[in-house]
């Protein structure tokens, strides 16, 4: 373990170092809190031992000041006192403090202290993440059941309805309305099955750890094989398509069927999502090492804080939008998906009135 020990007393601080280095740990030394504090907002620690009476700063102090960084919400902190001050070892459980030990240190005993904060830290980093996790996964479990009963529920209704209306047509001998009743019925089963496709692939890709079928290719076949898929809806839909294709000839070990599906999703989520866009623009640029396939939009954008929730499966967000459009919101869960068994990553950038970016970083292989 990493220990920064933070003490004025220079004696003290270099038989810390001596003793809790015969127990195997790695020991950073400063000589008062502003030292501390300039070492624990730049690095990482697992434990930090803190004396309450320093002339620049109290240990109190320093603790308070380490629990207002974000990056050491969990790290432990051990409070050393050299006197018996109830009111201040109070006051250091309330500000974050771990735990304490007066001096004069039995070094043996602050190993063992070291030891338990450090794991009562992790367990309680384990129980908060399992605690989101569950949350994570009820909400999931609620917007899945809301949404399906929306997206089953419209097409199931038509088909019913209308293979009704083709049944009693056939029987009164008016034929006039049958083969629209039909298309109808064509349209909901299509819809219907596209739901089941995307529910189906996305549980397979979550559960896939590496790619099955993987073959050298070149990006701009890629984003080639996207754009035609998609040419004829981009017209439809009157936006103006922009490409911008890496010069040189690259190389990248991928699975063609799974990148074009990925590229081709998020075209389509321009296409469904992108409110008042007139021009969609699809790269594939090579830039450290990596390949990078990206797809801007100039429509309304969003704020930053409905990124998160447009990236995860079923989510209120996805289901707003989906509105407008019918689907699951699965698109860029599925996307996602996708870049992770091609050990890359996925980013959404998009601010309100400057349209979106959705870019797939992957690596170059040699």
């Amino acid at each position: 373990m990493r220990i920064l020990v933070i003490d004025d007393d220079p004696v003290y601080r270099e038989t810390a170092r001596m003793f809790l280095s015969m127990f195997g740990r790695q020991v950073v030394l400063a000589e008062n809190g502003t030292a501390g504090l300039a070492r624990v907002a730049n690095e990482d620690f697992d434990v930090m031992i803190v004396d309450l009476e320093m002339p620049d700063m109290t240990g109190l102090e320093v603790i308070a000041a380490t629990r207002a960084m974000p990056r050491q919400r969990d790290l432990p902190i051990i409070m050393v006192t050299s006197r018996d001050d109830a009111p201040a070892i109070d006051r250091a459980y309330e500000l974050g403090a771990s735990s304490f030990i007066v001096k004069p240190v039995n070094w043996t005993l602050l190993d063992h202290a070291i030891r338990f904060v450090r794991r009562a830290a992790m367990n309680e980093v384990m129980a908060r993440r399992a605690h989101a996790d569950a949350e994570a996964l009820s909400r999931a479990k609620d917007n899945l059941i809301s949404v399906i009963r929306h997206e089953m529920k419209t097409p199931l209704s038509a088909i019913t309805g209308f293979t009704q209306l083709a049944v009693e047509a056939q029987g009164s001998g008016d034929l006039s309305g049958l083969k629209e009743h039909l298309e109808f019925v064509r349209q909901s089963g299509e819809r219907l099955m596209a739901s089941f496709l995307d529910m189906s692939t996305y549980s397979d890709l979550i559960a896939q750890k590496s790619l099955d079928k993987a073959v050298t290719v070149n990006p701009n076949w890629i984003l080639g094989e996207a754009i035609e898929h998609r040419q004829r809806k981009i017209d439809q839909a009157g936006l103006k398509l922009v490409i911008h294709e890496e010069p040189r000839v690259l190389r990248m070990l991928a699975d063609q069927t799974l990148l074009v599906s990925a590229m081709v999703r998020l075209i389509d989520n321009v296409i469904g999502h992108a409110a008042q866009a007139r021009t969609i623009t699809v790269a594939s640029a090579h830039r450290d090492g990596r390949i990078l396939f990206s797809v801007i939009d100039d429509g309304i954008g969003m704020a930053p804080d409905r990124v998160a929730a447009c990236l995860a499966p079923f989510s209120q967000e996805n289901m707003s939008l989906a509105r407008m459009r019918e689907g699951l919101g699965l698109g860029l869960p599925i996307t996602t998906e996708i870049v992770r068994l091609h050990r890359g990553q996925l980013t959404m950038q998009s601010q309100p009135g400057q349209g979106t970016q959705v870019t797939m970083s992957l690596p170059v292989e040699p």
